[in-house]
């Protein structure tokens, strides 16, 4: 009896060390799932410090550098992304980083152009700042950046850093949406004008904005909207 509560207790102790040492050894991360990652091997480990945060016990790699990516951006610390290896993804890093703290000093500091330009038109169009829209470098990109503060501020102005086509589009919408006549005067095609007066005069329910229109088939489309007007 006593050799067997001996054993009992040898096992026991030996669980409890177990247990400890899984805890406190530098090796002893428990992922989400429970798994101690290390004693998994290959990727398999790689996956569980991933799920865990623990980027550093990672592998060198694109995978560490994405784990290294999503725990800058979790805790907002820009100084992360500067342990990453990967030219692409740090930049990638620093660009997460001035969305989230919303922080426009950021971008000039990204040496990759593509993600700098991403990043000067991203707070360019979540704070409508159409001043950082032409630091973008790629022509495409900055039209965008201007267009989409025009429309979403219906600034006509920003109307004229667009081509021609876009420009006369942009200036329709924002005539239409501010329900201007005296803006559809702006578009350089005169159908486009009483096209916009037209569209107007639908929006408003204003039939005396027909008598405006100068092409006669269209202020007659117009009319037919208000035949009690006729």
């Amino acid at each position: 009896m006593k050799i067997s509560m001996k054993k009992w207790f040898i096992l026991g102790l030996t669980v409890i060390m177990l247990f400890l040492i899984s805890c406190t050894s530098p090796g002893g991360v428990i992922n989400s799932s429970g798994k101690n990652c290390f004693f998994l091997s290959g990727s398999a480990k790689d996956n569980c410090y991933f799920e865990a945060k623990k980027c550093s016990r990672m592998a060198a790699g694109q995978f560490r550098d994405s784990c290294v990516t999503e725990l800058a951006i979790g805790t907002k610390n820009i100084e992360a992304c500067h342990l990453i290896q990967t030219d692409k993804t740090k930049a990638y890093c620093q660009e997460q980083l001035a969305e989230v703290t919303n922080n426009h000093s950021i971008c000039s500091t990204i040496p990759d152009e593509y993600w700098e330009n991403n990043c000067h038109f991203h707070l360019a169009v979540n704070n409508n700042k159409e001043v950082y829209c032409s630091l973008i470098n790629n022509a495409e990109q900055r039209e965008d950046c201007f267009k989409e503060i025009a429309l979403a501020t219906n600034n006509q102005v920003l109307c004229e850093f667009l081509g021609e086509e876009a420009q006369e589009t942009c200036n329709f919408k924002i005539a239409t949406t501010l329900q201007n006549t005296a803006l559809c005067e702006t578009l350089r095609q005169p159908l486009n004008q009483d096209a916009c007066r037209l569209k107007i005069a639908k929006l408003s329910r204003k039939g005396e904005i027909c008598n405006e229109i100068k092409f006669s088939d269209v202020r007659e489309v117009c009319r037919e909207y208000f035949p009690e007007e006729k």
